[in-house]
């Protein structure tokens, strides 16, 4: 009798002490994990407190110059930017700013998109459920979830909305105010309960045969031990479960619940409420599903709300390189009410009515954010950037936030989306197990359409933050947490409301200068610049609409004081503000140069239609045309018409590069001639022959050039004595005429100086015989007979 009973007590003994041995390894890998994160937080402190040293010491520093120098107070990333701060100037609300991942990406570090971690594509994949699995769905509450499909995550615009996350007030702090993800955004979004018990309990340290015992029990199968993992479960195994047995149609109802069980656990664990570890669910949420009408009494949404802030005070730390929680949600949030990234939905697939069973009643509509279950265009919007992500939001302006992206829509919404519209404005807990977080929306009151004022001080209370159920087996959240469970009880006598109001808030309201003082406005630092990829201009032009501020109402106070001030200071004091701003935005060099103060001559008022571009193609040969005989011809009259306004060579037209355009400056459209055996391009040809048509266009006829210097020596050959040229020597006959192929520079020279500087001396009178024959010594044997035929012609 002993020796049958003995292998079995062995072989539990052995279990036993494998048991023991896991147990063992868990609460070490914990302990070692308690032990870095404290040494982390040790670390983060003293480098927090020689960064205020370093504050004081620049602080101190500033003191010592001249008082126009000197901004209002001066608490750290000051220097390289002058009077470009991004915030806060008063540490009074954002006490954590030295450990928030801004910092470093002012002082210059860069990071790459932070990993959003989620493992829901295998539910997703499944396609359309069984209709008597989504009824269970909807008693549980998480349908709405699931007719919300499935939506791909951009990393980058998570990470660039992560950047402008507050643990101390769980607001996103945008340039326009505070706003941040609230439970009627959970509620319209997805349609998940609100208004119901907290979702905790005792979170008991069962064995792995326990946990095996429970699977069985409520999924109808019993996984391997190695698909445990402290009391939580891998997702894999459920999926290949279900995949090997398929949902019949004439199974018994507790298999449907059993498969109701599953789907629900996938989205919980892969999408709502995820892991660390990306594939693992926690299994203490499936004692919750025995009863599906109970678990819809449950505020599953507040219980997503919670982990969704957890998930983002992490995140929020320089050293953070991944993210996980309920991110979709976040998307959809920013999606709605941030036009700037938003991208275009096509238009949905038309879907007939899904009906339950073999009766006439069609399945409840899905929520709000359905709608972006659609394909995309993306022409207008560039997306996964983190780059471009931040400097959109550095530039937001008021008009460029949605506030209320509901109104029009709220009253054509399924009822599960308004379940819990009395408590959406509560100031409560959202609690979820080990996870307590709290909820702000009297910081962001116009999300509801009514007055904010300056809010009271919140506490987000930091120690909660390092609360979660690492080496806490076996613990009653419930007792644990009794005063936030309490505080949720009493959840409708919290709620806090405001009156209506319609419109923007203005730029000087109370509200506006304070948030100003106490935010970070800039993320994007413009001292630092990448050699490639796009360079962010929120800082630039926050910084420019500064100064400019600055020297206006310097400007007025100086002209209130009268003669009081000097003028010499206040001057000597916008110049040193221009030279601060110009060096910000990287254009200190324009102080080089004295721009030209003149202003340009008005454009015409008239309304012309587009010119008229003359195009030619170049001959066969690769030659390119130029009308020589028109350069020829001009006579006095002719050069000056266009410039008859021009009082001296001083203020003459502006000399075009000959290598744009070789027709530039003649006035009719002849036909040209060959000038070299090289291919040339097509060039534009205009009719310039009158100073009304330089107006039209928007040339300025009086504009100020300076004439080219380098065209001196070509205007010196051209000077030739109209004596000379009547004996038709050729040596008197300048160069560029007494070649049979004239060279393309030296023609291009004489063209540029007669545009610079014209002038009846450097012109030859030619009669009509001499033109000829100059013409002619100029053309080739091969363009002899078209001109003379062009002759008789005209």
């Amino acid at each position: 009798m002993a020796t049958d009973t003995a292998p079995d007590e062995k072989v539990h003994t052995h279990e036993e002490k494998i048991e023991r041995l896991e147990h063992t390894i868990d609460y070490l890998k914990k302990a070692i994990e308690d032990l870095q994160r404290s040494q982390d937080e040790q670390m983060q402190h003293f480098e927090g407190r020689f960064q205020k040293l370093e504050g004081m010491q620049s602080c101190s520093t500033l003191a010592k110059q001249p008082k126009e120098f000197r901004g209002t107070k001066v608490v750290m990333d000051r220097g390289a930017n002058h009077d470009l701060h991004p915030g806060p100037i008063d540490e009074s609300v954002l006490t954590l700013q030295y450990d928030h991942r801004s910092t470093a990406i002012w002082r210059g570090q860069e990071f790459e998109p932070l990993t959003c971690r989620r493992c829901d594509g295998a539910f997703w994949r499944l396609g359309e459920l069984d209709s008597r699995i989504q009824c269970l769905m909807i008693q549980a509450g998480f349908y709405g979830v699931y007719k919300a499909g499935h939506i791909q995550l951009d990393h980058a615009l998570i990470t660039a909305l992560v950047e402008r996350w507050r643990q101390e007030t769980h607001t996103f702090h945008l340039p326009v105010g505070e706003a941040t993800v609230t439970l009627q955004d959970v509620s319209i979004m997805w349609g998940l309960p609100i208004d119901g018990e907290p979702v905790t309990g005792h979170d008991i340290a069962r064995t792995t045969e326990e946990w095996q015992e429970m699977c069985e029990e409520l999924l109808g199968f019993r996984p391997p031990l190695s698909a445990f993992d402290s009391g939580r479960l891998k997702l894999k195994s459920i999926e290949d479960h279900f995949e090997v047995e398929p949902l019949q149609p004439d199974a018994p109802d507790h298999v449907v619940q059993f498969f109701a069980r599953a789907r629900i656990l996938q989205l919980l664990g892969g999408l709502l409420l995820p892991d660390a570890s990306n594939n693992k669910v926690k299994l203490m949420f499936l004692p919750l599903l025995r009863d599906f009408e109970a678990a819809g009494k449950l505020s599953w949404g507040s219980a997503v709300l919670a982990s969704l802030y957890r998930a983002l005070c992490r995140a929020t730390k320089s050293n953070v390189d991944g993210v996980c929680g309920p991110l979709v949600l976040l998307q959809l949030w920013a999606w709605e009410r941030i036009p700037l990234i938003r991208p275009e939905r096509l238009a949905p697939r038309q879907q007939p009515p899904f009906f339950v069973g073999d009766g006439d009643q069609p399945l409840p509509a899905g929520p709000y954010g359905a709608r972006w279950d659609v394909g995309f265009k993306l022409e207008k919007v560039g997306m996964h950037v983190l780059v471009v992500y931040r400097d959109m939001l550095d530039c937001m302006k008021d008009d460029q936030f949605v506030w209320q992206p509901y109104a029009d829509i709220i009253t054509s919404l399924p009822d599960c989306c308004l379940s819990g519209r009395d408590i959406w404005q509560t100031v409560s807990p959202l609690i979820c197990f080990d996870v307590v977080e709290l909820h702000y929306p009297n910081r962001v009151l116009r999300q509801f359409g009514q007055h904010q004022g300056i809010p009271a001080e919140c506490d987000t209370i930091k120690e909660l933050h390092s609360v979660d159920r690492r080496g806490r087996q076996n613990t009653d959240w419930v007792q644990h947490h009794k005063q936030y469970v309490d505080m949720w009880a009493d959840r409708h006598a919290r709620v806090v409301c405001e009156s209506p109001v319609d419109g923007p808030m203005d730029y000087s309201d109370p509200y506006m200068i304070w948030y100003r003082r106490i935010t970070r406005l800039l993320i994007g630092n413009p001292a630092n610049r990448t050699d490639s990829g796009y360079q962010g201009v929120g800082g630039v032009i926050e910084l420019m609409a500064q100064s400019l501020q600055r020297i206006y109402y310097r400007c007025s106070d100086a002209i209130d004081q009268g003669g009081e001030v000097s003028r010499s200071d206040i001057l000597r004091e916008i110049q040193d503000l221009c030279k601060h701003a110009l060096t910000g935005a990287h254009e200190d060099r324009r102080l080089t140069l004295r721009p030209d103060l003149a202003q340009p001559a008005p454009i015409a008022a008239t309304i012309v239609g587009p010119s008229q571009v003359k195009r030619r193609r170049p001959r066969r040969g690769g030659k390119m045309g130029l009308s020589i005989g028109d350069r020829l011809a001009f006579n006095s009259a002719d050069i000056s018409s266009p410039y008859a306004s021009t009082p001296s060579s001083s203020l003459a037209p502006p000399y075009h590069s000959p290598t744009h355009s070789h027709e530039v400056f003649t006035p009719d459209a002849e036909p040209y001639v060959a000038l070299s055996a090289s291919a040339a391009p097509e060039v534009a040809h205009e009719d310039f022959s009158s100073a009304e048509h330089l107006v039209t266009v928007g040339i300025p006829v009086e504009s100020k050039v300076e004439p080219d210097t380098s065209l001196a020596e070509p205007v010196d050959t051209m000077n030739v004595a109209t004596s000379d040229v009547s004996r038709h020597d050729s040596s008197s006959i300048p160069p560029v005429l007494n070649t049979t192929q004239p060279n393309i520079l030296e023609l291009d020279n004489m063209v540029g100086a007669i545009a610079t500087e014209p002038s009846t001396e450097m012109f030859v009178t030619l009669n009509s015989t001499v033109e000829d024959d100059l013409i002619m010594s100029c053309l080739e044997n091969s363009q002899r007979p078209k001109l003379k035929k062009r002759k008789a012609k005209s």
